[in-house]
């Protein structure tokens, strides 16, 4: 539609049949969102995705070589052997010291590299803002198309605390200088799984 047909349509009170035009090809979710993590900083992994050899002790073992021997490892998943262990009563101060926080995705969008956190999923809230470098776990099926896809979903109305995270933190002052993780997490990196 161009932007004159869109023009004399509002013009002459037309309402659009629909927000969205139909799609001539069937987007590829995965490398859709993978393309918009990393432009907002994030790193999108489908490594794991494309070895033979999965499971959860290959996960793990492969998650265990992307960061140095002595980080201090907090998960929320099962599938991820942590050293510290904590629950929905541990208080936000022990966390401080967690170099690699563990999540699981409930779904992520993929328009914006978005993905969708709640507190089943986080425990407690301040592992996606306390861990020096977040892992997210992201199932490929449970990827969606748009932002307006994502307030469909369940979870969202089924949670006390969510949070969309599309990168690493980050905060830049008037002279341009642009710090990764100044207040919260320096890196985020999103698995396929």
């Amino acid at each position: 539609m161009s932007r004159n047909d869109f023009l004399t349509g509002i013009r002459q009170h037309k309402i659009m049949q629909t927000l969205f035009p139909p799609q001539t090809e069937i987007p590829n979710l995965p490398e859709e969102f993978g393309r918009a993590l990393t432009l907002m900083g994030g790193v999108w992994d489908d490594t794991f995705l494309h070895t033979p050899q999965n499971g959860y002790t290959t996960l793990n073992a492969y998650l265990r070589r992307l960061y140095p021997a002595d980080s201090l490892f907090c998960s929320a998943t099962p599938e991820i052997i942590a050293e510290v262990d904590f629950s929905a009563r541990t208080q936000a101060a022990a966390l401080k010291d967690v170099d690699v926080g563990v999540v699981r995705a409930c779904f992520g969008v993929a328009e914006t590299g978005a993905v969708f956190l709640s507190d089943p999923q986080l425990c407690v809230n301040s592992l996606s803002a306390m861990a020096k470098h977040l892992v997210v776990l992201l199932d490929v099926q449970h990827i969606i198309e748009h932002l307006h896809l994502a307030h469909r979903q369940p979870q969202p109305f089924n949670a006390r605390y969510t949070v969309m995270v599309t990168g690493p933190a980050a905060m830049a002052d008037s002279e341009s200088a642009l710090m990764l993780g100044a207040k919260g997490v320096q890196s985020l990196r999103v698995i396929a799984i």
